[in-house]
């Protein structure tokens, strides 16, 4: 290996990238929720902390779901600090994963502190993130789904009330089995009159594909996050592909690590290999980082070395991801230059080269 040579491991970690669908308390480290805990005398052993966490739930036993994280994470978090603490680590672990623009969720109805209060503290975050170390984050404040749609639209009337340029659309999560995405239809609505753009959480548990359909054709969204289901629709994925429709998606997904516990039968099934294959726009993204444990470097390795994706598929999915965001056009115009530059010089200096076999490799191209 020459002086100029990267392995695959460092060319995951270097490469521009940009990360659409990031859970802002998903970042959050074991550490931090710890300390939080202990800063404002709430009782929660290390034991009961790693449980929501996926790195220790081996040695737990015991798996506490990403939701219930983020739900005693909004408990926990009380002061403007705290914002900007979790911000500020979130930034830096993406930066060291070579994540250059972040568009990231958070649930302003969960909150202790009031819209106004949290949107301050992490843009004076956002602020000091770009300062030191040239990472752009923007905000996508979301729908609580398990709240009613009153709560919902409250929550936009508060982003209209309090506009900041660094909040950039709206979009919905928690468990949609029995809150689909039409029934908060006015608060998106009323984001639009507002101009905010619209994305939605559809179909991510393994649910029907007509929620992504109703997300696109009636609520009008500019993204869909995860959709795993549109393939179940042949006629509609192809639709969706022609249309260009981008959909953020999780090879960390948990639920598909529950359906499939067997690594190869995962590896070979997951829904995120057909997608591609019908031509869908996706971008791959991490969801909630310290919960899922993973990174952006390791989300675009496991593209690669578990569901058997080229290198020339992550060039593409990472083209995908600059025009699928909602920076200004004349960032993403310099980025789609730049970032293609420095993905094919790092690639050039490669002391290795992925193996993959013939039957499960993908050539994404769109």
């Amino acid at each position: 290996m020459n002086s100029s040579s990267i392995t695959l491991d460092q060319f995951y970690h270097q490469f521009p990238k940009a990360d659409l669908h990031y859970h802002l308390l998903g970042g959050a480290r074991l550490e931090t929720m710890l300390a939080f805990a202990d800063k404002y005398h709430v009782e929660l052993s290390e034991f009961d902390a790693k449980c929501y966490y996926r790195a220790h739930q081996g040695q737990t036993g015991i798996a506490k779901g990403g939701i219930e994280a983020l739900t005693l994470l909004y408990q926990l978090m009380r002061e403007p600090e705290d914002y900007i603490r979790v911000l500020i680590e979130v930034a830096e672990d993406a930066h060291a994963c070579g994540v250059r623009y972040i568009e990231t969720f958070w649930n302003p109805s969960d909150t202790e502190l009031t819209y106004q209060q949290v949107t301050e503290a992490l843009a004076q975050a956002i602020d000091y993130v770009e300062q030191e170390m040239g990472l752009i984050i923007r905000l996508i404040p979301s729908i609580n789904r398990e709240k009613s749609p009153e709560v919902a639209v409250e929550l936009v009337e508060q982003v209209i009330a309090f506009k900041h340029p660094y909040v950039l659309g709206l979009g919905i999560d928690y468990k949609e089995h029995q809150a689909p995405v039409e029934h908060f239809w006015k608060a998106y609505a009323l984001a639009k009159q507002h101009d905010l753009k619209l994305t939605a959480h559809c179909s991510e548990f393994g649910l029907h594909w007509r929620n992504v359909e109703t997300g696109i054709e009636l609520i009008n969204v500019d993204r869909i996050d995860h959709g795993y289901t549109i393939i179940d629709n042949p006629a509609l994925t192809e639709k969706y592909a022609q249309q260009g429709i981008p959909f953020t998606v999780i090879p960390s997904n948990t639920f598909y690590y529950k359906k499939w516990p067997d690594h190869r039968d995962w590896a070979e099934k997951h829904p995120i290999r057909d997608m591609a294959k019908a031509g869908l726009n996706i971008i791959p993204c991490t969801d909630d980082w310290h919960i899922h444990n993973t990174s952006s470097a390791n989300c675009y390795r496991v593209m690669v070395e578990d569901f058997g994706f080229d290198l020339t598929s992550l060039r593409h999915m990472m083209i995908n991801s600059i025009e699928a965001s909602w920076a200004p056009q004349h960032l993403k115009t310099r980025w789609l230059t730049e970032w293609a530059l420095a993905f094919d010089l790092l690639r050039s200096c490669l002391s290795e080269q992925p193996v993959i076999t013939e039957a499960q490799l993908i050539k994404y191209r769109r």
